[in-house]
């Protein structure tokens, strides 16, 4: 199968997802608890109201959380994307493991706003050979909608592969799971640093991550991602995978929390990008390193670059933009 055959669907765009439920605090709460993520903006209506969000705001990483259907979705072979896929399945393409997903937002969403989205079909590369098999990379960008107002898009791409065409396992001894030596808490900042008190290549303090099932399944639940390999072992290794493993949006958020701890509670989000290596198992520890690559003294936008290791290499990596106070 060739790029070609998709001729008629890249470049596609379609209504994508429709909110079930305005953005709401409940919700953005117990989010915040299955990441540790403790920033009072997201949670503490009186401290967000003196902040300068002015009120409760939602995280970054939560932004293609709102409109997903959960456990009710079925795709939809009427937008390009559910089109694309569906022939990938026929083809004998039949597992799917997310690649990329980087998020922008234009603003934070705030309690009340019903959220919709549009998705363009980008790209669909021609067969390519990786270490998980034989497959296709589908690149989509979806936009978010507040009624007319776009607030932010997220360029996300999987990869389509055919189950049993990847790497043999070398056959010498399994690696080590990582055991936690380092914090797996950082301190709570109750200020915001300065851009001024920041320079590049300083780096952030490393964190460690414990990876057990809960804080995998609880991740999925909390970002709607009901795809079996998150929660439902026998499945995940029917599925070609030795165990449960960590969706990307679960990344997503114990990385905005890190870099969140680190700037403080009224850093302004602009956008986070994530690349997805190894897989997060439970049993493992994910260590959480970054730098600063530039800070702009005269805006206070500030780029951070990080990455995640578990005992298998790099789980994630990327960067972060923040505006920080001048």
């Amino acid at each position: 199968m060739s790029v070609m055959d998709f001729g008629d669907l890249i470049g596609r765009s379609a209504p994508f997802n429709t909110a079930r439920d305005e953005v709401n605090l409940p919700m953005i709460r117990r989010w915040c608890d299955v990441m540790g993520e403790r920033n009072p903006v997201y949670t503490d209506p009186a401290y967000a109201e003196k902040s300068v969000f002015g009120g409760i705001i939602a995280p970054i990483a939560m932004l293609d959380v709102w409109d997903k259907p959960g456990i009710i979705f079925e795709r939809d072979e009427s937008n390009p994307q559910g089109a694309a896929l569906s022939v990938l399945d026929g083809a004998g393409f039949t597992s799917t493991v997310a690649v990329n997903s980087d998020l922008e937002q234009s603003r934070p969403l705030r309690p009340g706003e019903w959220v919709h989205s549009t998705l363009t079909l980008e790209d669909i590369s021609p067969e390519k050979h990786t270490g998980l098999g034989t497959g296709h990379f589908v690149t989509s960008r979806i936009r978010y909608y507040s009624g007319d107002e776009v607030v932010g898009s997220v360029l996300f791409r999987v990869l389509k592969f055919k189950p049993g065409t990847g790497k043999a396992p070398s056959g010498g001894p399994a690696p080590e799971p990582v055991i936690p030596t380092g914090p797996t808490e950082m301190a709570l900042r109750e200020t915001t640093r300065t851009v001024g008190e920041v320079s590049p290549e300083e780096p952030l303090p490393d964190l460690a991550i414990p990876l057990t099932a809960t804080l995998i399944i609880g991740g999925a639940l909390m970002t709607l991602d009901y795809f079996d390999g998150h929660h439902d072992r026998d499945m995940a290794v029917q599925r070609g995978s030795k165990d449960i493993f960590m969706n990307i949006h679960t990344a997503l958020g114990l990385v905005q929390r890190y870099v969140s701890d680190w700037a403080g509670p009224e850093a302004v989000w602009r956008n986070l990008k994530a690349r997805l290596g190894a897989s997060n198992y439970p049993g493992d520890t994910m260590v959480l390193s970054g730098n600063v690559v530039t800070a702009d003294p005269t805006t206070g936008v500030t780029t951070v670059a990080y990455r995640g290791l578990n005992s298998l290499g790099a789980h994630v990596t990327g960067t972060a933009e923040l505006v920080l106070p001048v």
